[in-house]
């Protein structure tokens, strides 16, 4: 009887054990599912916020071509003084070529391109931000010739003159279509010697990153060029009336000196439309080493803003997610004309 209370006793045991281990598999499969739920409900949250995010930054890429279309419709100065008046306190400031304006006011409505759009807006909890840079103010390595792309380096970047010329001769090799490699220069069988996983392709760079397989260069170089680069190929010409001093110095006869006195005039709100007005306004020195130049300074100038790139970054407010879109649009007479978009 003793024995059989005992076996009675252990199966009720066991009972109340397996019991409790089932309830402890029961409530780790409600916390598994819980915690699934909740991860799925997060990730739809998130990509709600990315497609929202998205949207914004179209949505400001569009009001920039807007503004950018309407300039061009003779509607530049209007818009100008919109910005000015919306700009928060202590923000804004007067554009001094509104003050000064030293050519036809309708002969490059796109003239410093970021004074025609607010910088930031907000719609809702949903926000965007836009930066707009004249293309003309930067360097095509696909379209630049041998002479602008080595002043650029040795100049512009102030690098050894041997090395930014063994650069130039590299860029050359790798987007010409032939395998003969140049004087200092680097084609498919340098590459191979060299050890190189890339090699030359014989056609136009797709990316600015691209450069970073060329011969010569170092991270640390294209990171300096970087901010003066483009690869939009209707960009043949520098923009004096936009270009940063490193971009000036690969205009043939610009010098350092030549370059910040250009600068300086543009900052005084002087604005010339042909290379006569500009040498008759700059330091006889300086008009002197660009007219040396003659054909090979105006054959790189321009003065007009013919291209711009618009980036445009969305995000909504407290989500994780941004999206970046940039766009590059062309002046035609009827506004502004999409010829390339990127999302990042």
């Amino acid at each position: 009887m003793m024995a059989g209370h005992g076996r009675v006793g252990d199966r009720r045991g066991f009972i109340l054990i397996a019991a409790l281990w089932l309830l402890v598999a029961l409530g780790g499969v409600g916390v598994h599912g819980a915690l699934r739920m909740q991860t799925e409900r997060l990730a739809t949250a998130n990509a709600l916020d990315e497609a929202r995010a998205r949207e914004a930054a179209v949505a400001g890429t569009e009001y920039a071509r807007s503004r950018l279309t309407a300039a061009v419709l003779d509607l530049e100065e209007e818009i100008r003084a919109q910005v000015q008046a919306a700009a928060p306190a202590g923000q804004g400031r007067r554009d001094r070529r509104s003050v000064v304006r030293t050519r036809d006011p309708g002969l490059d409505p796109w003239r410093e391109p970021g004074g025609l759009v607010l910088p930031e807006m907000e719609f809702g909890d949903a926000r965007f931000r836009l930066e707009l840079r004249d293309v003309g103010a930067a360097i095509n390595p696909n379209t630049f010739g041998e002479e602008a792309i080595r002043a650029f380096f040795s100049e512009g970047l102030e690098l050894d003159y041997a090395l930014a010329d063994r650069i130039t001769q590299a860029i050359l090799d790798w987007r010409d279509e032939d395998d003969l490699p140049r004087i200092g220069g680097a084609e498919r069988e340098d590459y191979l010697r060299a050890g190189r996983a890339v090699l030359p392709t014989n056609r136009e760079f797709g990316t600015v990153d691209e450069l970073r397989h060329v011969m010569g260069m170092t991270p640390e170089i294209l990171e300096a060029a970087r901010p003066y680069l483009t690869l939009i190929p209707q960009v043949t010409r520098i923009n004096v009336n936009s270009a940063p001093a490193p971009v000036l110095r690969a205009l043939p006869g610009v010098s350092a000196a030549g370059a910040e006195e250009i600068i300086r005039l543009r900052e005084s709100g002087f604005l010339p439309s042909r290379t006569a007005d500009l040498l008759a306004a700059l330091p006889a020195s300086v008009a002197a080493s660009i007219e040396a130049e003659g054909e090979a300074f105006n054959r790189q100038v321009g003065f007009v803003t013919l291209a711009v790139e618009i980036r445009a970054e969305g995000w909504v407010d407290g989500g994780p997610a941004t999206s970046v879109v940039r766009t590059v649009v062309t002046r035609t007479n009827q506004g502004a004309r999409v010829i390339w978009r990127e999302f990042e």
